[in-house]
Formats: structure tokens, sequence, C-alpha cells
């Protein structure tokens, strides 16, 4: 049998040397810690003015210390789908379900894909229960372009 063959004539696959794998990158190198809120009981009118003064996508609301839910673009345009009046209509009737939020220590794969499934363009960074920050998908795509990522930021 020819040297570099197996039993069954084939080739032997190459030996891949184990390369170290990509360092992940958490939430904690590019949020920042700037970010707007909301109450409840805060008008629509009040959160698009939030929105819009930070350039922000997303608000989280806020119930004492505690990110109780966010309220996104999204929930602004239904609301105006509805006929709501926004100098009238308070958060609370729009708000998204549920706190839609990152860690620190997550990694970036997870902000993104949280983006991505409510379609937002920013989330709340929390730690310890306590809002920190907010990420935005720009820092996200752009640390992507740095990096001369050869794939998406979701694994």
């Amino acid at each position: 049998m020819p040297s570099g063959l197996t039993a069954a004539g084939l080739s032997p696959l190459p030996r891949v040397s184990r390369q170290a794998e990509t360092p992940t990158m958490n939430v904690n190198r590019f949020y920042r810690p700037h970010f707007g809120q909301v109450e409840p009981t805060d008008t629509l009118r009040e959160a698009a003015m939030r929105m819009r003064s930070g350039g922000w996508s997303c608000l989280p609301v806020l119930v004492g210390d505690s990110v109780a839910a966010i309220i996104t673009e999204r929930d602004l345009v239904e609301a105006a789908a509805h006929g709501a009046k926004p100098s009238e209509a308070l958060v609370n009737d729009y708000m998204s379900d549920g706190a839609v939020t990152v860690s620190p220590d997550d990694d970036i794969s997870v902000a993104a894909t949280k983006m991505f499934a409510i379609g937002c363009r920013h989330l709340p960074v929390v730690d310890g229960g306590r809002l920190v920050g907010m990420i935005s998908a720009r820092d996200l795509l752009l640390e992507a372009g740095r990096a001369g990522n050869s794939g998406a930021l979701v694994r």
C-alpha cells in the first residue's frame, strides 16, 4: 500500500493544530455609562423626547431602581397607529412586557441576539439589578469592523 494511504485507500485527514479560541468580547468593553430612562407614569411624549435627545431607540422603564420593562420606537409607532395621544398616553400602556437587558459580563453575541430579536438598536445594561448604561448596535458593528471580524457577532 502506498505511503500516506489508509487501508480503505483514502488519504488521512491532515492534522490541524488547535488554534486558541477567540477571546470573548464582553458587554463591559462597549457599553456607555450614560443613559436615559422613563417611569411607567411618564407620557409617551416624554419618552419620545428623551429617546430623541439621547439618540436611543429604546429606554429602560424603571420602577424604583429596577428595570421593569423597556419602551422602544416600535412601541411608540404601535401607540400612534392605535390613535394614542402622546401627551396623554402613558408609557405603562405601551411598554414591552418584561425587561430585555444584558449584563456587563455577557458576551456581545448575547447583546446582538437580543437586539435582533426585539428589533432595537440599544439595550440597557444591568449589573446586580442596577442600571449602569446602554449598549448600541453601532458600537458592536464598529468593533466587528475594527477587528476584521470574518463572521457575524452572533455565533
